[in-house]
């Protein structure tokens, strides 16, 4: 057997990053944690890939996403020395390589969409890269086919009726009730549609359709914890909008990239994404998305301590949202009640958080009471503030009308509200309150439904 090769590039982005082969392990497992693997690596296993060893599975991506964060410029499995080898090649891997998005999707949702084939996709780990801005975003031109019956008008606004039904269905159930259904649709019904003859006007309107509910695909695959598989259907919206030339589903899918950035603490790479949605939209975009997209920068410029900007941002989206006409919609319109949201975020970063649970207060005062994942995240989110206010007692009563919410929701959904709770309240886990909080968990939650963590990595 010939003997592994010394990992020489990797040893000299440790060294440039400054870091310790145990410092790279523990930013290797942190990563793997916010795309929902458990990963126990220590400084054995980095002295093992040093001498030439390939880490298994996604660990390769997270390394080089791990040393990108670190030195501050994309790096990839290559750049560590951790390319795969040419054989055997990975079939998730080479899908997610099709440079054709309308293939790369249609592959992704058949595969998303059959539960014996899923498994592989829920492991994918997030893209490193940042997405092009608009106006260097190479251009993508859908290929024609010329066969079968032409789409039409009709087609398009079926489009659209099915994310006015998709995003109501999703408030009150949660992310993972139709997201099969909607993987299926987006693969059989999306496909043969973006696939038959059109006129320039209807193929527009069907791109931009396919990229809102790819959005919304996304958007519901984040929400059960797969991070990495959400972030590539994110990329994919993008291209379509792109094609599609459609600037304020482009900014919408920038700014739902942002909240997971932020959600997985990556508060510099939300802030950017949150800037670029705005700069993307500009000053033609209807007042009911630049609120949108106002409200979601003033949470980056907060993450990183930016006050004033913050501020500035919450009173831009308050007084864009006061213009707003636009008709209710998933991607028309916003509401006071995610504005309040968004408010108690940037007084909760900026430590008011008596001003937060204020906030919070209020956005769940204008909730429908149908809005059950809405509610439970305001729940979870105020828990989160009065724990770090260090009001306990407090925060345990939101736990338990988080779970009245959660017990409602499908199961896997708000996967990230119910992690963090039980990640905040282990320090207590001997304060009585604390147990029976947990002790409802487990009766409240199916073996699917309310798992504490995910599946060991094998």
């Amino acid at each position: 057997m010939a003997r592994k090769k010394p990992n020489d590039a990797l040893r000299a982005l440790l060294t440039e990053a400054g870091w310790s082969a145990a410092d790279l392990a523990r930013a290797v497992n942190a990563l793997g944690t916010g795309s929902g693997l458990r990963l126990r690596y220590d400084r054995t296993s980095v002295a093992h890939w040093l001498d030439g060893a390939r880490p298994r599975g996604a660990a390769a991506d997270l390394v080089a996403q791990a040393l990108s964060r670190r030195i501050g410029r994309p790096l990839t499995q290559r750049d560590a020395g951790l390319d795969k080898p040419e054989e055997g090649g990975n079939p998730v891997e080479d899908m997610l390589q099709v440079t054709d998005p309308l293939q790369r999707l249609s592959s992704l949702c058949r595969m998303d969409s059959d539960p014996a084939r899923r498994v592989p996709l829920t492991r994918a780990v997030l893209p490193a890269a940042l997405p092009a801005p608009w106006e260097k975003r190479p251009a993508w031109t859908p290929p024609r086919t010329g066969h079968g019956s032409p789409a039409t008008e009709a087609d398009v606004a079926r489009l659209g009726d099915m994310a006015c039904w998709i995003a109501p269905a999703t408030e009150r159930h949660g992310g993972a009730h139709t997201r099969s259904t909607l993987a299926h649709y987006i693969a059989e019904e999306v496909s043969r549609l973006l696939a038959a003859p059109a006129a320039p006007m209807v193929r527009k309107g069907l791109l931009s359709g396919a990229a809102q509910l790819t959005q919304l695909l996304a958007t519901m695959t984040a929400d059960v914890g797969f991070s990495g598989l959400a972030q590539h259907y994110y990329g994919i919206g993008l291209e379509l909008a792109h094609a599609a030339g459609d600037r304020a589903t482009y900014a919408v899918t920038l700014r739902s990239m942002s909240v997971q950035a932020h959600r997985l603490g990556d508060r510099h790479r939300a802030l950017t994404l949150a800037e670029a949605a705005l700069d993307t939209a500009g000053a033609a975009a209807p007042p009911a998305t630049r609120a949108f997209l106002h409200a979601g920068r003033a949470v980056g410029y907060a993450a990183v301590g930016r006050s004033g900007m913050a501020h500035a941002d919450l009173s831009a989206a308050e007084e864009a949202l006061g213009r707003s006409t636009e008709p209710e919609g998933p991607f028309t319109s916003y509401s006071y009640a995610a504005l309040q949201y968004q408010r108690a975020e940037v007084l909760a970063l900026l430590g008011d958080h008596k001003k937060a649970v204020a906030a919070l207060e209020s956005s769940l005062h204008h909730r429908p009471a149908g809005h059950r994942k809405a509610r439970a995240l305001i729940h979870a989110q105020t828990a989160h503030v009065l724990l770090a206010a260090e009001q306990r007692d407090a925060a345990l009563v939101q736990c338990h009308r988080f779970l009245d919410d959660y017990g409602q929701l499908a199961a896997g959904s708000a996967h990230g509200a119910l992690t963090r709770i039980l990640r905040e309240l282990s320090p207590y886990r001997s304060n009585p309150g604390v147990r029976d909080f947990r002790a409802r968990l487990r009766a409240v939650s199916s073996p699917a439904h309310g798992a504490e963590e995910p599946p060991p990595r094998r």
